[in-house]
């Protein structure tokens, strides 16, 4: 009955000073409690109550916390007092609805308020407490945003030791063994060798394997060195010898892995003699150099009987006799006027008894013109160098 009574003053009041809103709740709050105003707030929605805190101003501070007067001297497990200062912050406001008298509501309504703002003006004006809020802040925005660890990928070396001395092993059993589609598969297709001509490598090769029989291959000292991207370069002592020829000398291949495998891409070869041999190398260069400018001028002048002395008596004509290949070329060189011929890119090998040259040959005449690339095989004959054989791969 008694809790009806108040309920219906509470409201009466309320909706008696509805005309000056923020004066009547700080009355009603002020007379009846905060609890009591809440609720009438609460059940009378058509009222249109505002909440506490925004008369009071004051967010998120709860009025309906415990508040005992008498309570100024806990003490903390440390012996430390509290003070209305420390008591505002952890117990975030008084109730003072519990207090007697309206002088008293009111003055401990009032002394809240000042509580409050004496803290927040220490807060303002400490520095500590600013960078401790900062810091604060800085750890809770490194948890939101942190950003994920780099996992760094160690990239696995190939392992080039074993493979490509396996490999290389391989590539000289094909060569003693004279299995030339073997021993080719082991190069890559870009490999041109010394000729500059994938084809004019290949006959020659070809031509090679044929030639010497009960070939023998022995490596050693047998070194690989990484190189850039997936390349190595092995080098090693090679040892040749067959029923024709033998020779020492340092080889290097520069092998480069494919989608088929290990390739050689470059391949270069170091004579064991080459420094002592070097002043006969050049001698027998320049008189090959000499009979090859001959030859040409020769030919070019349609001189028959000068250009075929230029040839071997025991010049291997392909497919027909010497005689028969002497009448072909007389002729050739009779029947077209006009002839144009010039030679570029020479390259020269050599061994013990003969020199191979090489080179692009421009031909062109008034009834025919062609290019390609010829090989000329040179071979002593006493104290002069004669063509032995002739090779034409046209382009």
């Amino acid at each position: 009955m008694n809790k009806g009574i108040y309920f219906l003053a509470l409201g009466f009041s309320v909706l008696l000073l509805n005309s000056c809103a923020g004066v009547g709740a700080i009355v009603t709050i002020t007379a009846f409690g905060a609890a009591g105003y809440e609720e009438v707030r609460n059940h009378n929605p058509d009222l249109k109550l505002e909440p506490i805190s925004d008369y009071l101003k004051l967010p998120n501070i709860d009025l309906l916390s415990e508040y005992t007067s008498d309570k100024t001297n806990i003490k903390t497990s440390k012996d430390k007092k509290i003070t209305k200062l420390d008591r505002a912050d952890s117990t975030f406001g008084f109730d003072c609805s519990k207090l007697s008298g309206d002088l008293n509501r009111s003055k401990c309504f009032n002394d809240f308020s000042k509580a409050l703002a004496q803290k927040d003006n220490n807060e303002l004006n400490n520095p500590n407490i600013k960078q401790e809020k900062t810091i604060i802040h800085s750890k809770k925005a490194d948890k939101t945003f942190k950003k994920p660890s780099l996992i760094l990928v160690k990239k696995t070396p190939l392992k080039l030791a074993s493979v490509p001395v396996k490999h290389i092993e391989s590539w000289a059993s094909a060569w003693e063994k004279r299995d030339i589609d073997s021993y080719i598969s082991f190069y890559s297709e870009e490999f041109k060798g010394l000729k500059n001509h994938r084809g004019a490598w290949e006959a020659s090769r070809l031509k090679a394997l044929k030639k010497n029989s009960n070939i023998s291959i022995k490596l050693s000292n047998i070194q690989v060195v990484q190189k850039e991207g997936e390349r190595v370069e092995v080098n090693f002592i090679q040892k040749y010898k067959s029923d024709n020829y033998e020779d020492v000398g340092i080889k290097e291949l520069l092998l480069e892995k494919k989608k088929s495998g290990w390739k050689i891409i470059k391949e270069t070869w170091m004579p064991a003699d080459t420094q002592k041999n070097d002043k006969q190398t050049a001698d027998r260069k320049t008189q090959i150099n000499k009979n090859l400018a001959n030859w040409l001028k020769a030919w070019t002048n349609q001189n028959v009987s000068t250009y075929l002395s230029f040839y071997s008596d025991r010049f291997k004509a392909s497919n027909r006799t010497l005689a028969k290949w002497k009448n072909s070329r007389r002729y050739a060189l009779t029947s077209n006027k006009n002839l144009t011929i010039k030679l570029s890119d020479l390259q020269f090998s050599e061994n013990k008894n003969t020199i191979e040259v090489n080179f692009i040959q421009k031909y062109s005449s008034d009834k025919h013109s062609d290019v390609g690339i010829k090989e000329l095989v040179w071979s002593k004959f006493g104290n002069s160098w004669k063509i032995l054989k002739e090779t034409w791969i046209s382009s």
